[in-house]
């Protein structure tokens, strides 16, 4: 897959997980809901999701030749860390 294309996706996946975290944020500020952790884990999971579209298209850049494996731990890392959060809202 060409790497540009590859970084194009990321950088986009982490504009859009960022609007939605921010967005959540201000759902949750503008309801004036009680932070538990059901309502604190989605947000944070989308963040989460973000920092780590963004230190993974760093990563990229540093080692083009790598992306491939970058790519892959970004998603078991990315699943593992919603699925934790969704078993935190689910428990809560």
């Amino acid at each position: 897959m060409n790497l540009d294309r590859i970084r194009r996706v990321l950088n986009s996946m982490m504009i859009f997980t960022f609007l939605i975290f921010g967005a959540l944020v201000g759902i949750i500020f503008l309801l004036d809901t009680p932070l538990t952790k059901s309502v604190a884990a989605l947000p944070f999971a989308f963040l989460f999701i973000s920092a780590m579209t963004l230190i993974t298209t760093g990563q990229i850049k540093e080692k083009p030749k790598a992306a491939m494996k970058y790519v892959q731990e970004w998603l078991a890392i990315c699943i593992f860390v919603v699925l934790i959060a969704a078993a935190v809202y689910l428990v809560s």
